[in-house]
Formats: C-alpha cells, sequence, structure tokens
C-alpha cells in the first residue's frame, strides 16, 4: 500500500490509529484501514473532509512542517458515514497521522449530561435563597423605616416575613432531600462485583472505570491486553465480568477474549467494538463472544447491559 516492503504496509494497515498519504495537490493518495472506518477514501481531496471550524487549526498543522514542535491539533473530520472527532499531527510533508477520539468526545458529553440533576440541585437552592434573601430585606427596610406598624404595612410585613419562611422551606427541603439520595447511592454492598475494564486508551479505560465503580463494582483496569491477560491468569476467580476493546495494538480484543475464556469458558465478556461485522456474524467459530457494544460507547446501553449480566 505505502512505500516499502509488503511487511511494513501490513504493519501500517493493522496499527491502531488513521495513516493518510496524500499527493502533492493534498488528495488523498494512500490511506490505512482504521483511516478507512472514518470514511477517508482514496481520490478525495483531505482538507474538503475538515469541518469548517476546524480549518483554522488544520491550517496551522500544515505550516508546523518549519517549526520544531509538531503537536497533535484536535479537528472534526466529516465524512459520507458521519462526523468524526480526531486528532491529527503530521509525519511528513505528505503523511498525517489520525487518532479517533469520537467515543472519548461522546462519553464525555454524557458524563457531563449526568451532572445535569447536580446542576439543578444548585440552580433551586439558589432560587430559593435568592427569594428569602430579598424578602429579608424589605422586611429589614420596613422595619427601620418607622417604629408603629399598622394597617397595610403591617399586612405587606407579614406576608414578606411568610415568604421568608418558604422559601428557607424549601431550602432545608432541597438540602435533605439532596443529602438522602447520596447516602443511599454510597450505600456499598458487601461482596461487590468484579469488573475488569480493558481499553489502549487511557481516556476511554479511565471513563469506564469510574463509571462503573459509581455502580459500586469493583474494578481493575488495563491499558495493556498483555497485563490484563497476566492479572486474569492469577485473578480468575474473583472477576464476575470483563468489558474489553476489540482494536488493541498487543492483542485484539477477539484474540483475549479467547484466551480469557480459555480459563474459564463461563466469563462473561463485552467486547466494544466499532465494526458492525463482528456484532452481527455470531455464526463465526472463532467468535465466543456473546455480548457486543457499538462504538461510540452509549453509557445508558452499557450500564444496563453490565447490570443484566451480573447483578
Amino acid at each position: 500500500m505505502f512505500n516499502g516492503s509488503d511487511q511494513i504496509s501490513s504493519i501500517i494497515d493493522t496499527m491502531p490509529l488513521g495513516v493518510v498519504e496524500l499527493d502533492s495537490k493534498g488528495v488523498v493518495k494512500n490511506i490505512n484501514d482504521y483511516g478507512k472506518n472514518l470514511g477517508i477514501e482514496r481520490g478525495q481531496h483531505f482538507s474538503s473532509l475538515i469541518n469548517t471550524d476546524s480549518k483554522t487549526e488544520f491550517n496551522k498543522l500544515q505550516q508546523a512542517l518549519s517549526c520544531e514542535a509538531q503537536d497533535e491539533v484536535p479537528v472534526q473530520i466529516q465524512s459520507a458515514i458521519g462526523t468524526f472527532h480526531v486528532r491529527i499531527s503530521l509525519f511528513s510533508e505528505f503523511i498525517y497521522f489520525i487518532r479517533d477520539l469520537s467515543e472519548q468526545f461522546a462519553i464525555s458529553v454524557q458524563l457531563q449530561k449526568s451532572k445535569e440533576p447536580e446542576k439543578k440541585f444548585l440552580h433551586d437552592i439558589s432560587n430559593a435563597f435568592t427569594s428569602a434573601m430579598g424578602y429579608s430585606e424589605l422586611t429589614s427596610m420596613m422595619l427601620e423605616e418607622t417604629d408603629s406598624l399598622t394597617g397595610d404595612r403591617l399586612g405587606s410585613l407579614r406576608r414578606y416575613q411568610s415568604e421568608v419562611l418558604i422559601g428557607l422551606k424549601k431550602v432545608d427541603t432541597l438540602i435533605r432531600d439532596q443529602r438522602q439520595r447520596k447516602m443511599s447511592a454510597e450505600t456499598i454492598p458487601i461482596n461487590r462485583r468484579h469488573v475488569m475494564v480493558i481499553d489502549d486508551e487511557p481516556s476511554i479505560t479511565e471513563f469506564l472505570s469510574e463509571l462503573m465503580r459509581a455502580k459500586h463494582y469493583k474494578v481493575s483496569a488495563f491499558t495493556s491486553s498483555v497485563a490484563a491477560l497476566a492479572f486474569y491468569k492469577e485473578s480468575k476467580s474473583s472477576v464476575d465480568l470483563a468489558i474489553m476493546d476489540q482494536m488493541m495494538p498487543e492483542m485484539n480484543g477477539i484474540t483475549l477474549a479467547t484466551e480469557f475464556l480459555a480459563l474459564n469458558i463461563d466469563l462473561p465478556i463485552i467486547l466494544c467494538t466499532g465494526d458492525h461485522s463482528l456484532i452481527s456474524d455470531q455464526s463465526s467459530e472463532k467468535i465466543r463472544i456473546e455480548h457486543f457494544i457499538s462504538k461510540p460507547i452509549d453509557i445508558s446501553e452499557l450500564t444496563q447491559m453490565v447490570s443484566a449480566i451480573i447483578d
């Protein structure tokens, strides 16, 4: 595919990042399999795939060859199959490396949404305090203006005092409800389920680990499939579930799962993959995995799947 021996071309094709070679006019000349999964095709003008909002960052990258530092830049690629959040770096004038961060981005968005109830709680607290403080100030002003309170002024003062009390009671109720929910959430079961999380991307491993810990599972996380296998050989009797990525450099998900299942045929495994042919091809003898989840991962779908398997 690329200039070099067949062995080098084979290595490039199996790399866990996109490798794109352009011609002198900026047209895609060669693309490895990872890049093809992003919808990049030969014959396309590469810059036409860059989202308008990312043009400035991409242009900086193109000018980076004259600089000593050639950092990755975050851009959005819009291809025929969708929009991808990636980081691109230059290997040479005509060769780009592309790391797909769409999954990290999707999980980050989902985690932000999961924090919305907390934001609403703070918003409600703020509103209740603002109301109570406003009526309290009005009451203080009326008390300072006169020593005798009769008629409408006395009625207004009593109403303001009532509103202050209502506001403070709202605050007290909100705080009590929040404290009760937090205490319920923090009730950790005595016999926790043990989940292994394996993904070569540290950010994904961290996201998934925190997600599992939030559900009170014990978590062992690995960014190396080799290290994960070594751990499982020593601790297989304590592991209840393994969540692993398919695309990993040392050992892909199917190979690692095969090793795990050889040690314990009953171990539930969830394989995270963007290759839909793996999900649909359940008849293949080499695939002994029962549970699949598409990438980018949907947090709700994953947590429901995990709960259905081991709870």
